[in-house]
Formats: C-alpha cells, sequence, structure tokens
C-alpha cells in the first residue's frame, strides 16, 4: 500500500513538472480568465511576448502563473512554447486587471470612438455592453451540454473543420475590428431586443456550446434577440449575433436554432463583414487607443472619421444581402459547427428550406429578398446535399424541442 501510495505522488509530481513551464504569449492581447472557458470574467489583458508560468492544463485551456503568483486560465490559441527574441516578465499590476478586464472594461478602449461614431445613438454603447454579461454559471453550461452532447458520439467523427479546406480558423479579433462590430451593435440594439433571462441566456448557452467544441472556443461570442416579427440574423464583427423574434419562432425546435445561430457564427469565424472592407485601409492608431482606456472624447481625428466611413459601409453591408458565395460557406461551417456540438445537422437543412418557403418580400437569413426564388431553392438545395453526403448513416443528433419549447416561450 505504501508503494502504490508513493508511486501515485511520484506520477502526479511528474505531471506537475510537466506543466510547470514558461510559455509566452502570441497575439496581441491575450485574455486570462478565472475558468477554463470563454465565458468566464477576465482576470487579466496581457500583451504578446508575456512570459507566463503553466499550472495545469484541462483540454485547450491552460492555467497559468504570472510572475506575481496571481493565476489564471488560458487557452493554448494564445500561447507558444518558443521563446520570443524580446519575452516580457510582467506584474499583474502592470497589465490590464480586474475589473477593467471585464469585457465592459476591454471594451473601453473602444467605447470612445463608438460613441463618436455619426449615427450611434447615445447610451447605446453602454447598453451592448451592460447586456453582453453572461447570466449563466459553469454548471448551468455543464448541464446543458450533456444534454447537447449525448448524441455526440459518431456524429463528431463524420466531418472536421479541417475538411472544408479553408485553411487554419482561428479567431483573434483586432481592435479595429472589435470597434466596427461594436458600433454596429449599439446601432441594431436600437430596434428593440427581447430581455427576457431565460431566452437571453438560452440562445447564448447555444452558442457557447458551439464554440466551445471548434476552433474558436476561446472567443466570447454574444447573441441577441431583436424584437422583430421578419426572419432575420446579423453576423457582426467582434463576436456580435443578432437574430430576430421571427427567427426564433421559425424553428420547431432547438438544433434549428442552434443552426441558425451558427450559420451567423461561421459569418463571424470567417470574417466576411470584415472581408468585404478589406480594400479600404484604415490606418488608426489602435494600439494607443488600447492603451488609453480612460480616453475624453473630442473632435475626431483623420483616422478616427474613415473608421466611422468604415463602421458605415459595414453596416449597409451586414444589414443588406450578403453574397452567395459567403452564405453557402457560412453554411457548410455551420454543418459542422453543429456536428461537433452533437446538435442534429439536419436542422440546418431544415431551417434552410423554410426560408426558401417565405414569401419573397419577408427577408430571411438566407436572404430570399435578394437572391430570386429559384436561387434561393438552389442555395437550399446544396445544403441540404451537403449534410446528406457527409453526415449520411450519422446518428440523427440532439434536436431538444421540449427543451427548446421551454425555453422561448417568451419569444413565441
Amino acid at each position: 500500500m505504501q508503494r502504490r501510495t508513493l508511486f501515485s505522488v511520484l506520477l502526479m509530481l511528474v505531471a506537475f513538472t510537466a506543466f510547470a513551464d514558461v510559455v509566452y504569449t502570441k497575439r496581441s492581447n491575450n485574455y486570462i480568465r478565472e475558468g477554463p472557458g470563454a465565458y468566464y470574467e477576465l482576470v487579466a489583458v496581457v500583451p504578446e511576448n508575456t512570459a507566463v508560468t503553466v499550472v495545469v492544463q484541462e483540454g485547450s485551456w491552460l492555467k497559468v502563473k504570472l510572475t506575481d503568483k496571481k493565476t489564471g486560465w488560458m487557452s493554448s490559441n494564445s500561447l507558444t512554447d518558443t521563446k520570443p527574441a524580446s519575452a516580457r516578465v510582467v506584474k499583474l499590476e502592470t497589465v490590464w486587471s480586474s475589473p477593467k478586464a471585464s469585457r465592459a472594461g476591454v471594451s473601453a478602449a473602444i467605447r470612445g470612438f463608438a460613441e463618436k461614431r455619426d449615427k450611434t445613438p447615445p447610451g447605446s454603447v453602454e447598453k451592448v455592453l451592460k447586456n453582453s454579461a453572461k447570466g449563466f454559471r459553469e454548471g448551468d453550461l455543464t448541464a446543458f451540454r450533456k444534454d447537447v452532447e449525448a448524441s455526440k458520439p459518431g456524429l463528431a467523427d463524420k466531418i472536421r473543420m479541417e475538411d472544408l479546406n479553408l485553411g487554419p480558423i482561428v479567431y483573434d479579433a483586432g481592435i479595429q475590428e472589435q470597434e466596427v462590430g461594436l458600433g454596429i451593435a449599439a446601432r441594431l440594439i436600437e430596434k428593440g431586443f427581447i430581455i427576457d433571462r431565460t431566452a437571453v441566456d438560452y440562445v447564448n448557452m447555444i452558442s457557447a456550446t458551439l464554440a466551445a467544441n471548434s476552433p474558436v472556443y476561446d472567443w466570447d461570442f454574444t447573441v441577441f434577440i431583436l424584437d422583430e416579427p421578419e426572419v432575420n440574423g446579423f453576423a457582426l464583427p467582434g463576436g456580435y449575433v443578432f437574430v430576430t423574434k421571427g427567427a426564433v419562432q421559425m424553428c420547431d425546435d432547438e438544433s434549428e436554432l442552434a443552426a441558425i445561430i451558427a450559420h451567423e457564427m461561421a459569418h463571424v469565424i470567417r470574417k466576411h463583414g470584415m472581408q468585404e472592407m478589406s480594400k479600404r485601409k484604415v490606418h488608426i492608431k489602435a494600439d494607443e487607443a488600447f492603451n488609453e482606456l480612460e480616453e475624453e472624447t473630442g473632435p475626431k481625428t483623420q483616422d478616427e472619421a474613415e473608421l466611422d466611413d468604415l463602421v458605415q459601409q459595414t453596416y449597409e453591408k451586414i444589414v443588406s444581402p450578403r453574397l452567395l458565395e459567403y452564405e453557402l460557406e457560412a453554411d457548410r461551417v455551420a454543418a459542422v459547427l453543429l456536428a461537433q456540438a452533437g446538435y442534429d445537422p439536419r436542422g440546418l437543412m431544415r431551417i434552410g428550406n423554410k426560408v426558401a418557403r417565405l414569401p419573397k418580400e419577408k427577408p430571411g437569413i438566407f436572404d430570399p429578398n435578394y437572391m430570386a426564388p429559384d436561387v434561393v431553392a438552389k442555395r437550399a438545395k446544396a445544403t441540404e446535399e451537403f449534410v446528406n453526403e457527409r453526415f449520411k448513416d450519422a446518428s440523427p443528433g440532439a434536436t431538444l424541442r421540449e427543451r427548446y419549447v421551454k425555453r422561448t416561450g417568451a419569444v413565441r
């Protein structure tokens, strides 16, 4: 018994030693969270090439220690074991620490720009930030995901993101992209949105479930439900997703609602909105803005005027019909997100066929007001063919109709 106990202790020590290594941050801004998940509150934001010590690893999340011995969790997407030419050793007091490292605190760096937007209603930026806070806890999400993942065995193996041949898929929105997204979200939120806590937590746990099983597991997506009867959805740079009450009502189960959210998340992940604007270079000094958290609002500079123009153009592009090639790519990415999470990917097919049957004058997730009816039908058919081909003989996955009905009562 003593030998066995000693052997167990030695194994623990070896495991600890294996993880007690120094690694380095590789993104411009790297988030340290309270727990191993993108929905956890931020503890600190550290710059590129910062040395941190790994304490333990849980999946793709690593618990790290800074030089002042305070700890938090970082994603493996943010770290590298390759020592940079000029590594930094910083104390927590010298970086963004809580409460400044909250969602609102990080956004303070871009809030000043967003509030200067000519068409951004006063107070709407604060409204977006306030309602971006997640109302669920780890236990809530764990139980939520368990019901979805019950159907996962075999389904997730049918296709992976790499099979789409889109290149490496990671998501790390820069300051300019976050500013554009926040500015547009502030404009959209003035249309009116659902505040029912059950429904809001529900759609955000769906997005968290979809993200957690994907390469973009470390980005905090936020879903809003617009109080509009039309069937529509918007994907904004920075991870803001808007779906209308009409879109939620069109669904028959959770897999169909998850398909809509996954489709919009795919637009964000693939940066379709920003790609359309990439031809115009906006040379804004984002790093300086990010450091000036308490910047006073003054006259717009030339850089800010150009960025304001970019926000307006991106807004118009997002709220107008998107290019067909983007929509088809978003469908394929959405199918993978659904399958990897454990949702029935045929939910994407079902919702696509429903949208294709909508009257032409009604806008929708699949933009039937833009494309001729035969093109809409072709797109729905393409989605059906992709899903049937990739998931032939696969388990159907989770649909969770009863949970959908229960959690969306205030919306329907």
